[in-house]
């Protein structure tokens, strides 16, 4: 038997929104403010026995100076449980926030976060926290949406979190979120105003009592406001007015030999109101994402822009995973009473697919309504060629996004969360007046962080090449008339944040077009410390790991660093030199098994498993040949279950196996849902797995014009659960509604962003439904999420070869057989250099980069291959042949020649059953789930089976299927080969 794991982790998940919510017009005693959500703990689901975690203190330091803010959030958790939790804080900041820095409580002491590329940053935080070491990683997930994951919450024991976020204040409003939960043990709150003689008001507290004490000096002082609360309980928000400056504020700060500056400049603007065409395009967002969104905010606008509007034509199109047919309705008098009907009415279901949109030719303007958080495909959004304005309601967004559609047409992004009815109607009916030049002799790479007019103020950041400088900007006001302002910087404040803002403006202003930026988005984030869509922070425990992930570390830290990192990178270079050959040993080593004439006929009777000396006779050196397959494994912890992989020799030369085609032939495709098909002479059944909750024998009782609504009815008590919406999916298209059945799928990517696991499951679902082109760019993120798991690669790969793309399929699939892998990742090379050459076999593609002793295909009657979601989990591969023999982890190799490939123990797969020829027969496939050592709850663990005849031949057929396990110790039937 297998060693018994012993779970000693699981998960906490603490979610927290907004730190600091910076909202530009909002008017703060309005009947309709905006209220943000605070931070709350939850426990997982799975340890109801347990106390939550506890946020035993929080201490918030507010620094203003100017026009610029800066809040530091340092927050201590305590694990009142018995075990070790990993924690994950999720939050969203507005536009205009970013984060500055972290830091983490490493042995007692708090050590500042570096940064590091976002891919390596999540490789490196999993790598160690499997080492049981203490590692922390902040890094953005979509928008402006970040997440932070500490490792470990000891058990009766804290974790010390120290976030700082830098704000723009141009609209004189200081926002502090004091809504924590149920109960804070301790709060401090510490907010000092500088360089202003005039004390600010608080217009808002959910503690009573509060007043600024006030040092001045000349014409300008500070300010300062504190106050301590035990066991705070309260919810609410401290809302400070600023007084504001009626001259140009300056900031300067020398930064690596530059000179950065921010200018905060006061411009008179000016509103006018506008025409409202008589024929505009309405797209609506109706994806899951926008069930959150408000709709009364929405409806209210548009109720303004309709009375305006008065007589009219709109043109909806709803956009989820797909853009749907064009409706037309008309306002007359201002009444749109039909229209608001089909959008009260309108299921928010599917991914978001904005590129889907494709702007007509009739509309003269259009309105955006979505929270531009894009996540299924990957085509550029359309340009419209007439004014766009995109508006959000959603406290979860991508801002940067919607400015740049919006303003790139002339239109505008309209933020209601940030913005009462009145002002939204304002932004949305009139022009204003907007920047049309940036100009200066002595400053260069000028950015700005909005070309409208905001508060009576915009702001500038640049580099200025000297001491002294001046900034001349160009107006266009609403009536045509122009202005010229100039300011000069050399009268500026010294600053210690004016080179992260100028960075964070500059960052904004390339992530418009990220797919051509990426590069120097990373070197920004790399540089100022930033986190950003190519960036993380993170902090480590051990000096050897920063110089083993060769990641620059903490100043106090970087002599030692130095000296072990040396050496360190040549023992790297060994190891990569060796790595091809020791893949080709393995390759010729699989020849030599698959070139063995295995006994076919004689019925073999069972032997206790591992008994060699049984069938030693029989077999020769078989069985020991491919134990010697696979490349060795380096030594794992006590923790980690495996038998270790006996040395690797050089196995003896091998007859040429069938030569490699060149030919170009279409792969054989089945239809999603059919359970059974035949070769000549091998039918495959595969055993259709249906859950047993009670939706879904309520859906697939259903009749099918009843379906949608069935399943509408049950999804809200399911809207985060990826298996609601994998079993909804089967049961469409097992009804014959394939594309209600792909946009029920398509909701995995609106689950918990940029959660690779669960975006590998939905690649892997659309890939079994027969549509490789929308896996494609869901396998892309993947791939960009995680490009240190060989997975990533294969299954792109993969989803290239279904997708007729046989050169990008080969190109994609050599990665994983050239680069060094983990070594939980065991045989993994193997696997894609079969399915490698595969490809090459069957279709005219370029090999001139492959190193032609790699070139060997290896056509099999059977081929049986398991993946599955869960990291850190061990799933068992299991077929049984006519012979009553289980081949399988302890028993690599069968009496009739059927091989298993090395065992995963801790990584998601590939397990791989080959069988060069097949005895007649029925082969049974199982899956066993033996156990998990995950760090954090991710439910039940998917599994993805593809079962292959005549593999390796332009005659290949091959059935996939997807079924779930539920815990340890359950085995699950998943189909058979039949062979006449």
């Amino acid at each position: 038997m297998k060693p018994i794991f012993k779970t000693f982790l699981s998960a906490a998940l603490i979610t927290c929104s907004a730190f600091i919510a910076d909202v530009s017009a909002l008017k703060p005693m309005a009947s309709n403010a905006v209220m943000w959500p605070g931070p709350r703990l939850i426990l997982p689901p799975t340890a109801a026995n347990e106390q939550p975690i506890q946020l035993q203190s929080v201490r918030i330091n507010g620094d203003v100076a100017g026009v610029s803010a800066t809040t530091e959030i340092d927050m201590t958790f305590f694990n009142p449980n018995q075990r070790v939790l990993e924690g994950e804080l999720q939050f969203p900041l507005l536009d205009g926030q970013s984060i500055s820095s972290f830091a983490l409580d490493v042995n007692g002491t708090l050590r500042d976060a570096v940064p590091v590329e976002k891919a390596k940053g999540q490789q490196v935080f999993e790598d160690i926290i499997r080492r049981r070491v203490d590692p922390g990683l902040l890094e953005v997930t979509t928008g402006n949406n970040f997440k932070l994951r500490v490792y470990p919450l000891p058990p009766q024991g804290t974790r010390r979190v120290v976030i700082r976020v830098a704000q723009s204040l141009a609209n004189n409003h200081y926002r502090v979120p004091l809504a924590f939960g149920d109960r804070i043990g301790r709060l401090d709150l510490d907010i000092r105003i500088n360089g202003t003689s005039s004390a600010p008001t608080i217009r808002e507290s959910p503690i009573a009592g509060l007043t600024f004490s006030s040092s001045l000096f000349g014409k300008s002082g500070t300010h300062r406001l504190q106050t301590s609360q035990q066991d705070f309980t309260r919810q609410g928000l401290l809302f400070i007015a600023l007084t504001p400056a009626d001259s140009s504020l300056v900031q300067l700060e020398s930064f690596e030999g530059k000179n950065y500056f921010v200018a905060d400049i006061p411009i008179a603007g000016r509103e006018a109101g506008r025409a409202i065409p008589g024929t505009i395009g309405l797209v609506w967002d109706s994806s899951g994402s926008a069930r959150t969104r408000d709709r009364a905010r929405e409806f209210a606008l548009l109720d303004a822009y309709f009375k305006k509007m008065n007589d009219g034509e709109v043109r909806l199109t709803r956009i989820r995973d797909v853009a749907e047919k064009t409706e037309t309705f008309r306002v007359r008098g201002g009444d749109w009473r039909a229209l608001r009907d089909a959008l009260q009415a309108t299921p928010y279901d599917g991914a978001t697919n904005l590129s889907a949109f494709a702007p007509d030719a009739i509309s003269r303007e259009f309105l955006l309504f979505t929270d531009g958080l894009n996540n299924y495909g990957d085509k550029p959004f359309a340009q419209t060629g007439v004014p766009l304005y995109a508006i959000s309601s959603a406290t979860k967004s991508d801002p940067t996004f919607l400015k740049h559609v919006a303003e790139r047409s002339g239109g505008r992004f309209i933020d209601l969360t940030a913005s009462d009815a009145a002002d939204a109607a304002r932004l949305l009916l009139t022009t204003s007046t907007r920047i049309t030049r940036v100009h200066s002799n002595e400053a260069t790479d000028i950015v700005m962080a909005s070309p409208f007019v905001v508060a009576g103020r915009v702001q500038v950041a640049g580099v200025l090449n000297g001491s002294k400088g001046a900034l001349v900007l160009g107006f266009l006001h609403p009536d045509g008339s122009q202005q010229t302002v100039t300011t000069l910087l050399d009268e500026a404040l010294a600053s210690q944040a004016a080179a992260q803002r100028f960075a964070s403006l500059k960052v904004a202003a390339l992530d418009a077009e990220y797919t051509f930026n990426r590069s120097e988005i990373k070197r920004l984030g790399q540089r100022f410390k930033l986190v950003t869509r190519e960036t993380s922070l993170i902090v480590l425990e051990l000096v050897e790991d920063y110089a083993r992930f060769e990641i620059a570390p903490p100043s106090e830290l970087r002599a030692e660093f130095e000296r072990i990192a040396s050496s360190i990178k040549a023992q790297k270079r060994t190891a990569a030199s060796n790595h091809l050959e020791q893949i080709v040993r393995s390759l010729e080593a699989k020849v030599t098994w698959w070139n063995h004439d295995f006994p076919k006929g004689e019925k073999f009777q069972s032997t206790p498993a591992g008994d060699k000396a049984a069938r030693g006779g029989m077999m020769g050196g078989a069985v020991d040949m491919v134990r010697r397959m696979e490349p060795p494994k380096p030594p794992e912890s006590p923790a980690m279950r495996a038998a270790p992989a006996p040395p690797m020799v050089a196995a003896p030369s091998a007859a040429a196996p069938q030569g490699l085609e060149r030919r170009r032939t279409a792969s054989a495709k089945q239809d999603a849902g059919d359970s059974s098909f035949a070769t000549s002479s091998t039918t495959i059944r595969v055993q259709a797995w249906q859950p047993d909750a009670p939706y879904a024998k309520r859906m697939r009782a259903a009749n099918a014009n009843e379906l949608y609504r069935i399943y509408l009815d049950e999804a809200p008590s399911y809207l985060d659960s990826p298996a609601f919406y994998l079993d909804a999916a089967d049961v469409f298209f097992e009804k014959n509604q394939r594309d209600l059945g792909l946009r029920v799928l398509s909701n995995l990517a609106e689950l918990d962003l940029e959660n690779r696991h669960i975006l590998r499951v939905l690649g892997a679902r659309l890939m079994q439904a027969t549509q490789a082109a929308l896996a494609i760019p869901v396998l892309k993120k993947v791939l960009a999420l995680s490009p240190e798991e060989p997975q990533s690669y294969r299954d792109l790969g993969l989803a290239y070869a279904k997708n007729n793309e046989p050169q990008r399929a080969v190109d994609t699939l050599y990665e994983v057989v050239v680069r060094p892998w983990h070594g939980r990742f065991p045989g993994v090379e193997l696997i894609a250099l079969g399915e490698m050459n595969a490809v090459i076999a069957t279709h005219r593609v370029d090999t001139s980069k492959i190193d032609p002793r790699l070139l060997k295909n290896l056509p099999l009657d059977l081929r049986v291959v398991l993946t599955w979601d869960a990291d850190n989990t061990d799933i068992d591969l299991i077929v049984m042949d006519p012979n009553g023999e289980r081949a399988m982890y302890n028993n690599p190799m069968t009496y009739q020649g059927g091989r298993m490939s090395a065992d995963f123990t801790g990584g998601y797969g590939p397990e791989e059953f080959s069988l060069k020829k097949a005895k007649p027969g029925k082969y049974r496939v199982e899956a066993k789930y033996f156990g998990d050592r995950r760090q954090n709850l991710t439910g039940v663990t998917t599994l993805s089976m593809q079962l292959t005849t005549g593999f390796g031949t332009r005659s290949a057929r091959d059935q996939a299927v997807t079924l779930r396990l539920k815990g340890r110790g359950e085995t699950v039937f998943v189909g058979e080969f039949e062979v006449k």
